[in-house]
């Protein structure tokens, strides 16, 4: 593990190299680890300055940790949603619903879950936002106005892509060639997901928060995170049971089974990637 430690600012590995090297030696290296200290190594680059005490170091973890959960719901959210093509079509779902009504039980539980883990987003995220664009726009900062440029023509492309597909029997080239114009979308709607979510994360880590703005999002974090968890229990069992019972249910107007195994696993590393920035935010708070 010695080269990871090699990633991290020459100033950190002055004061922390040994001691992280004698601690990684006593415990067993997971993926998780892994993982763990390159995102450690990303944060010391972006935060560090030598000093790991006082309230700027506390923002900075904080804020790190928002960033993380951020991403991780828009991974999460991106596999939630590919799992809601499990009614489609709705009669088919409906009739094996009859004979198995777990999967209405299942398919509910795992949409209101993932429905509570947005609304506490949207609490959680949307006045950080608004501080970070407010703070922006009072000091001229061009390195956050940016971004939030690019996340707001990311949106509104999406937003026009979605009413062009929403029209596509009136458009003379989707009627002729609609795999490839749904393939365009598709492809269209990933690279607008990606850049407005970096675009927002720029925005976030680059704006100076107080540590009073961003010690309230705890608890949305906590409601995220568990929303999250409780979402992809219910999916792994839903699509176990389909699995063994109704196989059929994965064959629907234009995907099939990998899909819906992909959203799992987008859902599963998006709780994971969640539950490591809760994670940062807690050891803030124990320090403080």
């Amino acid at each position: 593990m010695h080269w990871l430690l090699r990633l991290y600012p020459r100033a950190w590995r002055e004061r922390y190299e040994q001691e992280m090297l004698v601690l990684l030696e006593e415990h067993k290296i997971t993926p998780a680890t892994v993982l763990d200290l390159l995102i450690g190594a990303l944060d010391a680059h972006l935060n560090y300055n030598g000093v790991t005490e006082g309230v700027t170091y506390m923002v900075n973890r904080l804020r790190t940790g928002v960033v993380m959960i951020f991403c991780a719901f828009m991974l999460f959210g991106v596999g939630w949603s590919m799992l809601q093509r499990l009614t489609d079509p709705l009669n088919q779902f409906n009739a094996v619903a009859m004979y198995h009504p777990e999967f209405r039980v299942l398919f509910d539980a795992d949409f209101i879950a993932g429905c509570l883990s947005f609304l506490a987003f949207l609490i959680g995220g949307l006045p950080v936002f608004f501080i970070s664009l407010r703070r922006a726009i009072k000091h001229r900062q061009k390195n956050v106005l940016i971004p939030f440029a690019v996340a707001l023509s990311c949106l509104l492309t999406s937003i026009l892509a979605t009413a062009v597909l929403a029209n596509w029997h009136h458009i003379a080239y989707a009627l002729t060639h609609i795999y490839v114009f749904l393939g365009g979308y598709v492809a269209l709607m990933a690279v607008m997901l990606i850049v407005g979510t970096v675009a927002v994360s720029l925005m976030i880590q680059r704006t100076d928060f107080q540590l009073s703005e961003l010690k309230f999002v705890f608890i949305p974090e906590v409601v995220i995170l568990f929303c999250m968890g409780v979402a992809v229990v219910m999916a792994t069992i839903l699509i176990i049971t389909i699995t063994a019972y109704a196989p059929q249910l994965f064959n629907t107007q234009d995907v099939g089974s990998p899909m819906f195994i992909t959203g799992l696993f987008c859902m599963a590393l998006g709780t994971i990637f969640g539950a490591m920035g809760i994670r940062r935010g807690m050891v803030t708070r124990i320090t403080e």
